[in-house]
């Protein structure tokens, strides 16, 4: 039985790890996305075809558009990564992670 807990616990602190790394990813990920590699065209805006060319759906694009002009300019951009940066899920303070106890058998 030593060995199942050492197996649980090992995988405890594998997902809090990963847990944990998610606003380091994420900071990352943002500096990823600059506002010029996206602005291939280099006009100050992005279009549809810019923003879908990095990787991004038309859904992302319509809730970046802010002001509804079918482009999103810096400003729309930024707000948009912020955004996505802050919908990371996080843990409610004070929660602890403990794995469920298994189930008896049914028997069958």
């Amino acid at each position: 039985m030593k060995s199942g807990t050492s197996k649980t616990q090992t995988r405890l602190a594998a997902l809090l790890l990963g847990v944990a790394m998610l606003p380091a990813h994420a900071a990352g990920d943002r500096k990823a996305m600059s506002f010029k590699d996206f602005d291939t065209n280099k006009d100050g805006y992005l279009s549809l075809d810019e923003f879908e060319a990095k990787g991004k759906d038309d859904l992302a694009f319509k809730a970046a558009d802010i002001n509804g002009d079918g482009q999103l300019d810096p400003d729309e951009f930024d707000k948009y990564l912020t955004k996505k940066a802050s919908d990371q899920p996080k843990a409610e303070p004070g929660a602890t992670m403990q794995p469920k106890p298994a189930q008896p058998s049914s028997g069958y």
